[in-house]
């Protein structure tokens, strides 16, 4: 019989989630609480673990620290997982993806491990948000291999298999009756880039759609001129290549927005602006500005600043973005701020903004 332990009987819940710890390094199995009823748990480094897990024959999931790591275990996942995995992670998604037991740091793991983890040439990782599953796994040496119990989790007795090979449970009672109905969203992305949902759980399907988007992001200072109207002008522009209309880019995959280095959030686009885009056709009537924060700047593919001294400010606090941000300008010069000129400076700001966008779709499409 597993030893179960209640957390809210508990003073101090991180002595629970270190004994947890300590019985995986040990090659005990654990029962722990996620975001959709309970996991089965054990260490994939550990040889014992993984022979369980592949006796038991079931569905298992490897259970990820961060959603950094998912390139490390699935070297060749296409963007649009790695995407979904970047924006969606930590949560309640697993995705599944084309997987080799020779690829990647899965070729470090025990037989065992690679045997349990790996089906048809398919295997599914997550990370979890759950307060505890999730600082389990970080405190863990190397990852976990896991197996869902989704149904009916407040009702669940822990004195029946597959729980009794647990040496440890840690019941969240608390959260059991939440969680009853909550499920994870499976996602299988197939070798090709594409992908489809398997389920639908608590990660609804549109916020699936978006985060599998390429998003480009247009930025300035104010988020009031030049990056709205680039915003503006490259969604029309790609809308017009993809033959579709703008509000359906996302189904394309593209996702296109803009931001301020110095911007309040809520403020409109300057009346030259919306002037400006009147002229050509556009609406941005309903602009409201952002700030560029780091979680924005995190989720980017592509970042197009006006000037060097906006790519400059975004890359000493994020150098590792290099490769993502870049000057609007082909040519390496600065868009000149329109502000507090009249409409024909606007215009020269609009048509050199067309003409720069126009090349970067080139590259894009």
């Amino acid at each position: 019989m597993p030893e179960v332990v209640e957390l809210r009987e508990v003073t101090d819940r991180r002595d629970v989630i270190h004994r947890a710890v300590q019985r995986l390094s040990s090659g005990d199995l654990v029962a722990l609480p996620s975001e959709a009823g309970y996991v089965l748990a054990g260490a994939a480094l550990v040889e014992t673990a993984g022979r369980w897990f592949h006796a038991a024959g079931e569905s298992t999931t490897l259970l990820l620290r961060a959603a950094d790591e998912v390139s490390d275990f699935l070297p060749h996942l296409p963007k649009a997982g790695l995407r979904i995995a970047r924006r969606c992670w930590p949560g309640p998604l697993v995705l599944r993806a084309p997987a080799s037991a020779e690829n990647g740091f899965v070729a470090a793991l025990p037989e065992s491990s690679r045997a349990a983890l790996i089906a048809n040439g398919q295997m599914a990782v997550r990370v979890s948000s759950h307060p505890v599953l999730s600082e389990v796994a970080k405190l863990s040496r190397g990852p976990l291999v896991i197996r869902e119990i989704e149904a009916s989790a407040k009702n669940l007795d822990f004195t029946a298999a597959p729980w009794t090979d647990a040496a440890l449970v840690v019941k969240d009672s608390a959260a059991d009756e939440s969680n009853a109905e909550a499920r994870t969203s499976i996602v299988q992305i197939n070798s090709q880039g594409g992908w489809t949902t398997e389920r639908i759980g608590a990660t609804p399907e549109n916020r699936l759609q978006v985060a599998a988007c390429e998003l480009i992001l247009f930025c300035c200072t104010g988020n009031t001129c030049r990056s709205p109207m680039a915003e503006s002008l490259c969604r029309h522009l790609l809308a017009e290549r993809l033959k579709c209309s703008p509000e359906d880019l996302t189904k394309r995959g593209f996702l296109v927005a803009s931001a301020g280095l110095a911007a309040d959030y809520g403020s409109p686009a300057s009346h030259e602006s919306v002037e400006r885009m009147k002229r050509r056709g556009l609406d941005l009537r309903s602009h409201t500005s952002q700030p560029l924060t780091d979680r924005l700047i995190e989720q980017i593919d592509r970042c197009y600043t006006m000037t060097n001294s906006h790519r400059s400010a975004i890359l000493n606090s994020h150098p590792e973005l290099a490769d993502r941000v870049q000057v609007l300008a082909r040519d390496g010069k600065d868009v000149s701020d329109p502000i507090g000129g009249g409409m024909n400076e606007y215009a020269a700001c609009a048509a050199s903004i067309e003409q720069h966008l126009s090349r970067i779709l080139d590259d894009i499409l």
